[in-house]
This record gives structure tokens, C-alpha cells and sequence, in this order.
């Protein structure tokens, strides 16, 4: 048991009771030693909450609770004598010489972990306070006769307590010894060989969601019998029988054997043991970011099947020096709203404040700090980042050290869509959505499609950004054979309808302004598709991200610079397209007065397109990607000044302003670790940094890292904490929310029409099953049971 305390709790410090400033040195001995801060077991979290403490977390906190590491500041107060300001600290010595005294991080202050885990509510009719309910703040009387803490000790509750503690470690470390194991002692052999009876049902629920496979059939309750079976049971029982079928013993014992209402296949413990697997992949990821000490989170929404709307939740960070985004919760975003943000009952409004809200409640309800947030991942909608009422802007208020990371995915994607301001862009885009949903809504159109092309045409999905580009690049390459089918589908004689679509597709396919539209869309398409591709990447860092996307911004100015030469390219591929089409190129009717379209005064075909269309969409995108992508989410803050391919290709390690703007980077996020970044120390760290590198560059013994988590993992952190710090908040901003993009087609393949009545904690659990592969699940079945014996009292014993 004490090794799962250390496995679910692993914290920096010891609880045993040594002196403070011997644990202190062995830490600063010891090569393992981390700085960051775990105070998932201080007291002052357990204070006053509804939720019910397990045994579990009892004995860690009595065992294991938070201590304060090396060089702490400990909390004061002041005191006036004779006209004088007087500061009394709490001391080390006073926690070495009260084994039941703890210090609580979170409220300042000193609490009796006896008391506030055994002692009862009152005392003598007299609510208990100081040291139990409440901390204790005022450190004048720490030591003495009369002081607060003798008094504290010599109170019967806390004798009480003390001894119900002791009494209670007994038991739990040895749960042969009780006296109700020692009187039965057929009772531990039956808890085993009940946690047994639910290791095949649990495995079963295990591989249905790993396989996205619905647990639930037509007629799902009742006893389960392989001979009778009017009806569909659902896999899960289907597979219970399988496994009967198979030979496993222990099951079909259990199903032969117990009540029909022991049994534990029904719905209701379906949803009790899914609900548990979810929570164990829960805390595994939770205790992954509470080790790596930052955090970033991303959150989008959308509407499922049920007309819901769903927040998935992501948490990203750096463990292992790799990069994580893990899908942590699905929540109803309507049901989740604070009352407070409720204005009318009768309309209720998702506001970006109560969006924040809803975030917010989520990362409290699982327990992280929320100081060590440093990114919000968002898309550009307005509810999401707007400065006064914003989701953003509500979660940065609790959330002080986080920065807005915007997607740069979606910000690509609606710098894209400006090519639709463009008239003959606008309606070339609209023939090739009109002509790709023309042959999707017809077996026999599609068929003809098939034998001619090969393949079916890629939708313009607007969320999925790649397929954009594919879609235009794959749809200029088949116009010829595209024009073919059309022609072929006009000769018909079944439908009318169709063969006038099919005729009216063929007369704007072969126009001149959707050929020159369609060859300029995938001249800038075929330019920005890289970009997108590795902005899908979940791993990747701003600094790449940056990189990539001024180099593209580059290659569109040069091509603006170069606009004719360019032009003249694609204006021999509009002639080939239009000698395989046999049409004749033209240009519009110019007229002086028209004003209702493009009426520049050209009479060449060449000349007039690329004024009228090729130079006015270079423009547009170039100038709204230079609006999106900022400055500021740009450099990351500065961040990048750490990674040394970006002061050695640009020799600045060595400037007055280099060290300002480090400086600055130092101010702005040293309050995420206090005890790490320090504004002193960096310069001088900074300097040993950039020279290693200088001489690795100049020699040549190695490659110097060119981004954010190469050089998190070259960084060492005893000799650069502040350096590898900044790597860290730097590696851990998200660059888009493509994780939660993600999550969204989980959800669809999860809650489908047959699955849409599929609850909150349900969809939640399975999904966290089906995406979560890497979590070995089958090695967490014993806790699984555990948690699900804990929460409610059950027909069958699972624990002793």
C-alpha cells in the first residue's frame, strides 16, 4: 500500500519527522532532487470541502503531507510592542517539536492533521476553529506554558484524535489485524474471490471501449442465459457469453452462482465502472501534469448528435522531454454554467464569461494549481478572445501567468477565406462546392465518376484545413476529365433536372474567369499547404510554428514582388487547361461606366487577370496574415531568445538589448516559480548558456538545437534552472487546437444516431478509454475496483 501512496502521490519532501534543515541538506545531496513544488497533499485543500476524504488520501495526508522544501519563505505575522512593529515566524523547529503540527501552503497557516482528519465538528457544544476548521495565523505564542500549541495539545478532542489517527493507520497498513478480519476469518478469502468475479466484466467493458464498440444491445437486463436469446443483447453481453463460451470459469461461477441482482452486468454498473476507468485515466494524467509542474489549456466547443453543446477539454505539457496533449473531459457547456451567469432563465446565453467560468470550474474540480497555467489555446471566435467579455480574458484572471496562444491553424484558415472577397473567387469556390455535392448525392452520378476519374472528389471541409487544399490542388488536376462526365451525365434522358445541372456545371467550368480563379486559388493553395500540414501537428513549438509561417509569408510578398513573371506561368497553364477544354480565352466586356464589377482598362487576357485577380488575392492574404499572426504570438514573448540557433544566427547573445528583452521575459513569468526564476540569476546563467553554444557552433562537435524542446532536453537543470524553466513554458504553449478538433471526430464516432441518449459520464469515460491507448488500463483493474467499492455501499464486499 505505501508503494501506491508514492505512486499516486509523489511529492518532493518528506513527511517523516526529522528536523527541517537536515532534510533540507540530504535533498540538496540527493542527484534526483526536483525544485518543482507538489502540494497536492496540503492540508489546507481538505479544509472545509464536501466532497468526502477516502482512507486512501487519509493515510497519505497523515503520512505524507506536504512539508516546505529548501529555502521556503515561512508565513509571519505582526505584532505591536511599545509602539514597534515585531514579526513572529513559524519556524522548523516548531514543526520538528509538534509531530501533529503541519504548515498549509495554500492558507498561510498552521493546522493539527489529527484534528482536522478525527476530530468531530464540536467540543463541549463549542464549534472547533483554530487549528481544525480554521488555520492558525497568529505565530506570537508558538512556544511556552500558556502558548497556543500546548494548550492545543493538552485539549481532550485532540488526545482523541491523535489516538483515532494511530488507530487508523494500524488498521488500514494491516488489515489482517482488525478485529472484525480476525473474527471472520472467511471474510478476506470472500473479498478476493469477489474482486475476481469483476476482473472479466471489467475487461470486457475495457475492450468494448478500447474498440469503440456499443456496450448496449435492443434488450439489455435481465439474467444471462446463452440458451435463450429472442433478441439482441448488446456486445457487452454478447461477449460476457463468448467468454463463458471461451472457458473462463471464474465468470460463468459467477453468473451461475450469484443473485440476479449481484450480478453487476446491468446498465447502472456499466456507468459506475466506466465512470471509474475514467477516472483512474483521469488521475494518471493529472499526477503527469502535476510531475511536470506546467500546464497549458486548450478548449473548444461544438454540438454532438444530441443538440448538446460539448467542451473538450485539453491539457497539454512536458514530460519526459516530450510534448503532450491529452484529452482530459467532455462537459455539457449549458449544464455547466454558474447561476451567477445566468441573467434570464428563459435565455440562457453560452457567454465567453460563463465559457471561462465553466473552464475554470473544471481545472479546480481536478485539482491542479491554476498560478502554473502559462497557455490558453482558443480558436478566434469572438466569445473565445475577446479583451472585455471574453472566455480568455475571465480565465486570466485566476489564471495570472497564462498568455492567449491563438490558433495558428485557424487563423491560416480564415486568412484563406479572404480569397472569397474576390468575386470570381467567391464563385469558383461556390461551383466547386455545388459540382462535388452534385455527384455525392447520387449512387449512379458517383459510379460514372468513379470508372472515368478513379477516385471521388475531396469535400471543401472547413474544418479539416488540409482537405481545403487538397480538394482545390486534386480538382484542377481531373477538369478535363471532369468536363467529360458532366458531358456524358448531359446525354441522360431519365432526369431532366439533372441534365440541366449537369449542362449549366459544364458551362461555368468552361468559363474564362473559373479557370483563371481556380488556377491562382491553387497557385496560393499548393504555397500555404505545408504550413497546414504541420500546424496538425500537436508536438509542435511556437518557435517552429513562427518560422514556418513567416517563411511562407515571405515566399507570397516575393511572389507579389514578382507578380508578373509569376502570372506569366500560370498563364500557360490556363492555356493548356483551355486547349484540352477547346475553349477560347476572353476577357469581360469593358465598359467606362460600369461599376458593379472588374472594369480595369486592359485589352490583354494576361494583363487584365493578373490586375483584376491574381495581384488583388496575394494581397489580401499576405495583408490579413500579417494581422493575424502578430508580433507578440509571434515571438512567444520573447521566449525564443533561449533557443540557441535564434542568438547565434542573429549574434545578438552579446548586446545591451538582448539582455533587456531576457530581462523582460525574467519579469513576466517569474511568478509561475518563485523559487526557481530568479531576475538576478538569469543574466548570469544566460551568459554560460550562450557561450556553450558559441563554442559547440564554432567546433562543430554537435548540432545546436533549433527548437523550443531539442533545447529543453539539452538544457541540464542543476546548472541553468531559470533557462530550462523558460524552455519549458515556452515548449509548453499550445500553437493550435487541433487536439480538440481531434477529440470532436472521437465524439462523432462515439455518440452516434443509435448511441445519441449516451450520458455526460458515459461518453466522458469512453472516450477517454478509446483515446487513450498508451494508459495500460488492464494494470490499473485493481484500483478500478477499489474506486468502485468506495463510491456507494454494495451487495457484495470488494474491500476488507
Amino acid at each position: 500500500m505505501q508503494k501506491k501512496i508514492n505512486d499516486v502521490f509523489p511529492i518532493s519532501t518528506s513527511s517523516t519527522l526529522t528536523d527541517p534543515g537536515t532534510h533540507s541538506e540530504n535533498l540538496k545531496n540527493d542527484e534526483s532532487y526536483s525544485i518543482i513544488i507538489d502540494d497536492s497533499l496540503d492540508i489546507g485543500k481538505f479544509i472545509n470541502t464536501s466532497i468526502p476524504i477516502d482512507d486512501f488520501t487519509k493515510c497519505a495526508l497523515l503520512e505524507k503531507h506536504w512539508v516546505p522544501p529548501p529555502g521556503y519563505i515561512y508565513p509571519f505575522s505582526i505584532h505591536i510592542r511599545q509602539g514597534k512593529e515585531i514579526k513572529r515566524n513559524v519556524l522548523p523547529v516548531h514543526l520538528q517539536n509538534n509531530h501533529w503540527l503541519v504548515l498549509s501552503d495554500c492558507m498561510k497557516g498552521l493546522f493539527c492533521k489529527y484534528c482536522v482528519l478525527f476530530a468531530s465538528n464540536t467540543s463541549n457544544n463549542v464549534t472547533l476553529q483554530t487549528l481544525v476548521k480554521k488555520p492558525l495565523k497568529i505565530f506570537s505564542k508558538l512556544t511556552g506554558k500558556d502558548s497556543d500549541l500546548k494548550r492545543h495539545c493538552n485539549n481532550k478532542y485532540h488526545k482523541f484524535a491523535v489516538e483515532s489517527g494511530n488507530n487508523f493507520l494500524a488498521a488500514y497498513h494491516n488489515p489482517q489485524k482488525v478485529i472484525i478480519n480476525q473474527i471472520n476469518t472467511q471474510r478476506s478469502i470472500q473479498v478476493s474471490e469477489n474482486r475476481k468475479r469483476l476482473v472479466p466484466i471489467i475487461e470486457t467493458i475495457i475492450f468494448c471501449g478500447r474498440q469503440n464498440l456499443a456496450l448496449r444491445g435492443h434488450r439489455d437486463d435481465g439474467f444471462l442465459d446463452d440458451d435463450a436469446r429472442p433478441s439482441n443483447e448488446g456486445n457487452f453481453r454478447e461477449l460476457l457469453m463468448f467468454r463463458i463460451r471461451a472457458g473462463d470459469k471464474t465468470l460463468e461461477k459467477h453468473i451461475k452462482t450469484t443473485s440476479s441482482r449481484s450480478t453487476f452486468i446491468s446498465k447502472t454498473t456499466q456507468n459506475d465502472l466506466i465512470d471509474c476507468i475514467g477516472e483512474e485515466i483521469q488521475s494518471k494524467i493529472i499526477h503527469n501534469v502535476r510531475k511536470a509542474g506546467m500546464f497549458a489549456i486548450i478548449f473548444d466547443e461544438t454540438t454532438d448528435i444530441s443538440h448538446i453543446e460539448q467542451l473538450s477539454l485539453i491539457l497539454r505539457y512536458v514530460l519526459d522531454d516530450k510534448v503532450h496533449e491529452d484529452f482530459i473531459t467532455f462537459v455539457d457547456a449549458y449544464k455547466s454554467i454558474r447561476p451567477e451567469d445566468v441573467s434570464n432563465p428563459y435565455e440562457v446565453k453560452l457567454s465567453g464569461k460563463a465559457l471561462g467560468h465553466v473552464v475554470l470550474d473544471i481545472i479546480t474540480k481536478l485539482g491542479l494549481d491554476l498560478d502554473k497555467c502559462v497557455g490558453i489555446g482558443t480558436n478566434g471566435a469572438a466569445v473565445m478572445v475577446s479583451e472585455s467579455c471574453g472566455a480568455v480574458s475571465e480565465i486570466q484572471k485566476k489564471c495570472c501567468n497564462a498568455v492567449r496562444c491563438p490558433c495558428f491553424n485557424h487563423a491560416l484558415n480564415n486568412s484563406l477565406a479572404q480569397a472569397s472577397t474576390i468575386p470570381s473567387i467567391r464563385n469558383a469556390i461556390g461551383t466547386l462546392k455545388a459540382i462535388i455535392a452534385f455527384f455525392n448525392t447520387s449512387s449512379k452520378k458517383h459510379k460514372l465518376l468513379i470508372d472515368t476519374i478513379g477516385h471521388k472528389l475531396i469535400g471543401l471541409c472547413q474544418t479539416r484545413w488540409v482537405e481545403l487544399h487538397d480538394g482545390v490542388i486534386q480538382f484542377k488536376k481531373i477538369l478535363p476529365q471532369l468536363v467529360i462526365v458532366l458531358a456524358e451525365i448531359t446525354l441522360w434522358k431519365e432526369s431532366s433536372m439533372t441534365t440541366s445541372k449537369a449542362k449549366s456545371f459544364v458551362l461555368s467550368i468552361c468559363d474564362t474567369d473559373f479557370i483563371f480563379a481556380l488556377t491562382c486559388l491553387s497557385y496560393v493553395l499548393e504555397r500555404t499547404l505545408p504550413l497546414s500540414k504541420i500546424l496538425q501537428s500537436s508536438t509542435i513549438d511556437l518557435k517552429n510554428a513562427s518560422e514556418i509561417v513567416q517563411c511562407t509569408i515571405t515566399v507570397l510578398q516575393s511572389n507579389r514582388t514578382n507578380c508578373i513573371s509569376e502570372f506569366a506561368k500560370l498563364y500557360s497553364e490556363v492555356q493548356q487547361l483551355a486547349s484540352g477544354l477547346d475553349i477560347d480565352l476572353k476577357i469581360p466586356r469593358i465598359n467606362k461606366k460600369q461599376t458593379h464589377r472588374e472594369n480595369y482598362n486592359s485589352q490583354s487576357i494576361d494583363e487584365y487577370y493578373c490586375i483584376s485577380m491574381f495581384i488583388p488575392l496575394l494581397d489580401s492574404i499576405i495583408e490579413d496574415l500579417k494581422r493575424r499572426f502578430t508580433l507578440p504570438s509571434m515571438e512567444a514573448y520573447d521566449l525564443s531568445l533561449f533557443i540557441p540557433t535564434t542568438f547565434l544566427q542573429q549574434k545578438m547573445y552579446c548586446t545591451s538589448e538582448y539582455q533587456d528583452r531576457v530581462s523582460n521575459v525574467s519579469k513576466r513569468f517569474s511568478s509561475i516559480e518563485p523559487n526557481i526564476l530568479h531576475g538576478k540569476t538569469i543574466l548570469g546563467e544566460l551568459e554560460i548558456w550562450c557561450q556553450k553554444w558559441k563554442i559547440i557552433a564554432e567546433e562543430g562537435i554537435e548540432k545546436c538545437p533549433d527548437n523550443a524542446i531539442e533545447a529543453f532536453s539539452s538544457c541540464n537543470a542543476k546548472v541553468f534552472p531559470n533557462i530550462k524553466s523558460f524552455l519549458q513554458i515556452l515548449s509548453t504553449m499550445p500553437v493550435g487546437v487541433v487536439s480538440a478538433e481531434r477529440s470532436f471526430s472521437t465524439l462523432r464516432r462515439m455518440k452516434t444516431w443509435l448511441r445519441s441518449r449516451m450520458g455526460e459520464t458515459r461518453l466522458t469515460g469512453l472516450c477517454l478509454l478509446h483515446v487513450h491507448r498508451e494508459v495500460n488500463v488492464n494494470e490499473l483493474i485493481q484500483s478500478v475496483i477499489e474506486r468502485f467499492a468506495n463510491k456507494k455501499q454494495r451487495r457484495l464486499d470488494f474491500v476488507l
